[in-house]
């Protein structure tokens, strides 16, 4: 069957790539991308359509998830309520530090207003909703794919919002599929990052040396994804109907990478690269229990250091969930992906996200040199 897929949120970092995805499937049509209005419009379209294969099967709409009816005219909200089989909610304020007001504009109200778009379309088979493992807040042991029944504490606001969202697609009375990501890294193959995250912004600062400590506890992992992996998930799920709320983790899980030996992989590559590791001029991070880390932040606080507090401030948004150590369940995303999720080698990949990075000087790369939408 031809489905038209509705897409949410193709500028993030995960959009360029679940569009490449979606493209390539036989079991869909078209897929339709929300672009949010603005003077840059047509070019942002056509650069789209010019650097994806199979653009003819891609549609650009003028409309914006914080708006009711998401935006859009009279004669185009009825087509698309009428055409479309799957809507992917991907769109999401990511920022760990925005103002608590603006992350519950776009991720809460957002995903509100996407809901009644569905709740409106005759043909929906899924309400895909694009959400994190972040969710689970301060949680520690194994997380189940399932919704808890009670809130939980979180580290910012950004996990209190899509903790928030996620319980309105689950009340939606649609088809929902709820995909939980865990970071979201990387290209494997290139290293290639669309829009730079807190993980990045603490590789960042590693590299030039102004990390001299990392808070953990004992069992403290980070669980990373390749970008791809993600994507393919997504797209597949995409092709397969879903009856009921359906809650799925797309994760590590128990191959969650140990922070040690994350630590020790990026000093390893540092020192081969970057001359003023292989000079031994820059020490790698000391790994410190959460008392100690509180410490050093009093120090620097009290110090004044305009360099270091930011380094805290940015880094801080990645650093607090090591102290919260889990590990996500992934039965039912292997079971939809029908077997073990297809993860790539970390090492690799971290490898090249650091050699990205660096090449860019962690900017965001322009938008003509990849899939802007």
């Amino acid at each position: 069957m031809s489905r038209t897929v509705l897409i949410t949120g193709a500028s993030g970092a995960l959009g360029p790539s679940l569009l490449a995805e979606l493209l390539q499937s036989d079991e869909i049509d078209r897929v339709v991308v929300l672009l949010r209005p603005g003077p840059r419009w047509d070019r942002r379209a056509d650069e789209l359509r010019a650097q994806l294969s199979q653009s003819d099967r891609l549609v650009c709409v003028a409309g914006d998830v914080v708006r009711s009816d998401l935006g859009l005219g009279g004669s185009e909200r009825e087509r698309l309520m009428r055409d479309v089989h799957v809507v992917i909610h991907a769109a999401a304020n990511t920022r760990f530090s925005a103002p608590a007001a603006d992350l519950h504009d776009v991720n809460v109200e957002g995903t509100r207003h996407v809901i009644a778009f569905a709740n409106r379309c005759p043909r929906l088979e899924q309400f895909l909703f694009v959400s994190t493992t972040c969710v689970a807040g301060t949680r520690t042991g194994v997380i189940h794919e399932r919704l808890e029944d009670g809130p939980v504490a979180f580290l910012n606001p950004y996990e209190r919002t899509k903790w928030e969202a996620e319980r309105l697609a689950a009340a939606a009375h649609l088809p929902v599929r709820i995909a939980r990501l865990s970071t979201c890294i990387g290209d494997e193959q290139t290293g290639y990052v669309y829009r730079f995250g807190a993980i990045h912004q603490a590789l960042r600062w590693l590299i030039r040396g102004l990390v001299p400590l990392v808070p953990a506890v004992e069992g403290s992992r980070v669980d990373l994804i390749a970008t791809g992996v993600a994507a393919r998930w997504i797209a597949r799920a995409a092709e397969q109907p879903v009856n009921a709320l359906e809650v799925c983790q797309v994760a590590g899980g128990q191959q969650a990478i140990p922070l040690r030996e994350l630590v020790d992989c990026a000093v390893a590559h540092l020192r081969e690269t970057i001359p003023g590791w292989r000079s031994g001029q820059i020490e790698p991070p000391v790994i410190v229990d959460a008392d100690t880390f509180r410490v050093f932040e009093r120090s620097v606080a009290q110090s004044g250091d305009v360099l270091f507090m930011r380094v805290l401030d940015s880094a801080g948004s990645f650093f607090p969930a090591l102290l919260y150590p889990k590990v996500y369940q992934t039965v039912r995303a292997e079971a939809l992906w029908g077997g073990p999720l297809p993860l790539s080698d970390w090492r690799a990949t971290v490898r090249r996200v650091i050699d990205f990075g660096c090449s860019r000087q962690w900017r965001r790369p322009r938008a003509t040199e990849f899939t802007h939408v």
